[in-house]
């Protein structure tokens, strides 16, 4: 049975091009939703506690968790979470079988991340896999798996800085109902090849793509034409945005904005750093 990706490609332009075709392989795994949580006072902790539903379970608990956090069980199905030192308060997993699953996904991602030792200069953690070949037909198609995947105008997505408002609420719109890591796996590279391909445009740049022996994707980087010392990572804006390390009220076409004028480089004068807009 063809999935809802595939299908909608199909629609896009009544045919599955053999380029697609290729690019959906790696992007027809299910994402998780995000674990029903919320955050819970103090006050309502010890109330639980004191009502006997809130019982410590430490045995729950990761061990790299065991200074940091005490894990409860409420009422024999939510999980709070609470901080060891300030004791204040918690977050509550309304339901502790969606924690387990959460859990699951997110020691399986490390597990394969750390099966690559990957190096600080790859583009992406090791367990994003993809071939440089399936990269380069990335980029030609990105403008239209993204509009598909995210139900955007096919005329919105044309490869200028704007364009990257509407993306960006796409994603946004996307990552409240499902997990980051998630998001991020099936997702990262597609996003990343398009901002790459803005950039490339903006500054007139071209692609450098490493692989490592086995040709799969290690780095991709924009080098300007004219100025070749200016080198920049495509990946970084969105990278930022699902760590949480984008200033508060950022978005992907302010962190582009950024790569471009004031942070992208890798090499470069100190000079051209400060660079005012």
């Amino acid at each position: 049975m063809i999935n809802l990706f595939c299908l909608a490609l199909l629609i896009w332009n009544g045919l599955l091009t053999p380029t697609m075709a290729q690019i959906t392989k790696k992007y027809n795994g299910e994402m998780m939703k995000k674990p029903k949580t919320k955050q819970i006072k103090s006050k309502q902790i010890e109330e639980w506690i004191r009502e006997g539903r809130a019982v410590l379970r430490n045995d729950l608990r990761p061990e790299d968790m065991a200074i940091w956090s005490d894990y409860y069980l409420l009422d024999q199905e939510g999980l709070l979470i609470r901080d060891t030192f300030e004791r204040k308060n918690a977050i509550l997993y309304e339901e502790y079988s969606e924690y387990i699953d959460f859990n699951k996904k997110l020691e399986d991602r490390i597990r394969r991340a750390n099966n690559q030792l990957l190096s600080a200069d790859a583009s992406f953690p090791g367990y994003i896999q993809i071939t440089v070949n399936e990269f380069k037909k990335m980029i030609e198609e990105s403008d239209k798996i993204l509009a598909t995947e995210f139900s955007i105008a096919p005329d919105v997505l044309d490869y200028s800085i704007p364009s990257l408002i509407y993306l960006d609420k796409a994603i946004r719109k996307a990552l409240k109902r499902f997990d980051a890591g998630d998001f991020e796996e099936k997702y990262a590279v597609l996003i990343s090849a398009y901002c790459g391909e803005v950039m490339r445009r903006k500054v007139d740049g071209e692609w450098k793509i490493i692989g490592n022996a086995k040709g799969t994707l290690y780095q991709i980087l924009i080098v300007e034409k004219k100025n070749s010392q200016y080198t920049y990572r495509p990946e970084i804006p969105l990278a930022l945005i699902l760590s949480g390390d984008a200033p508060k009220g950022s978005n992907l076409k302010i962190e582009v904005d950024s790569q471009l004028h004031k942070y992208g480089f890798i090499k470069g004068n100190e000079e051209h750093y400060n660079v005012q807009e």
